[in-house]
């Protein structure tokens, strides 16, 4: 997670009933804290979970398993439609960060994205 007095920058994100995230690919600096503005633009559920790739793996057997969850976790939002939430994440280390949308079926559908993570 990260710190609100450290945001270096606000990024808006869109998900909808497409199935897909606006923008799909983003990039940022190590040490870079980013204050993501989440919006829902459909009509069904969806979430926002920031991780590595085993974390969103567990996240989603996790979400097979309940899927009615719902998240207000430090990377983890959940959105009804129309909703807007926010997350703030700072980025540590190089590399390369996913998000995704776990509601059973929307991932497998492409609601997925990519962090970029510069030195």
């Amino acid at each position: 997670p990260g710190d609100a007095t450290a945001v270096t920058r606000t990024v808006t994100v869109t998900g909808g009933d497409d199935f897909k995230f606006h923008p799909a690919r983003l990039t940022v600096k190590t040490g870079e804290t980013i204050h993501f503005k989440v919006k829902n633009t459909g009509k069904l559920p969806h979430e926002f979970t920031l991780g590595d790739e085993a974390s969103q793996k567990k996240h989603a057997e996790m979400m097979k398993q309940m899927p009615g969850m719902v998240h207000e976790d430090p990377n983890t939002v959940t959105l009804q439609s129309g909703e807007e939430k926010s997350l703030i994440w700072k980025f540590t280390n190089a590399g390369k960060v996913e998000f995704a949308c776990h509601v059973p079926g929307h991932y497998e559908s492409g609601m997925r994205g990519v962090v970029d993570v510069a030195n």
